[in-house]
């Protein structure tokens, strides 16, 4: 357990998921995506497990996702989504999960346009976690995190 963040994980784990599968709603059908899953599976550098950064927002997906995790973390507790989301004009809004948090140097106003990293709050953890993603915007990366807990400081 990392003593400032609280966060037990067990060993070689990182605090994030990877996604297994990843589905697109076409046609009226749930229809799995090779194409989706290697757009959204990107890892972000965490040296204790070895993760290098995988950073490359020419592979994205968007539209209506369904996203399967199959790994847990130990104890569950709420979810979020850790995303790399294209900023247009708007904060984007999640159909189902309401509108991400913009995180970076580039988010005050006005809102820059291009790729940024954002959280999204999904609710409780359960394994396997499945859960819906719709965005009217690209999104190149989805792990998924723990959330909800608090550090020194008052960041959520």
């Amino acid at each position: 357990m990392s003593p400032l963040m609280g966060e037990a994980l067990r060993r070689g784990q990182a605090p994030w998921l990877r996604p297994a599968k990843v589905e697109q709603f076409r046609d009226g059908v749930w229809r799995p995506s090779a194409s989706a899953l290697k757009a959204l599976d990107k890892r972000i550098a965490y040296p204790p497990t070895r993760w290098p950064e995988e950073l490359d927002d020419r592979t994205s997906a968007s539209g209506r996702l369904r996203l399967t995790f199959t790994d847990s973390f130990p104890g569950g507790g709420e979810g979020v989504l850790v995303l790399r989301v294209r900023v247009r004009r708007d904060v984007p809004v999640c159909a189902v999960h309401g509108p991400v948090t913009l995180l970076g140097h580039n988010v005050g106003q006005p809102l820059a346009r291009g790729w940024h990293p954002a959280l999204l709050p999904v609710g409780p953890l359960n394994t396997p976690f499945v859960t819906e993603l719709r965005l009217d915007v690209p999104v190149s990366r989805a792990l998924l995190g723990r959330g909800g807990f608090s550090l020194p400081g008052g960041f959520p």
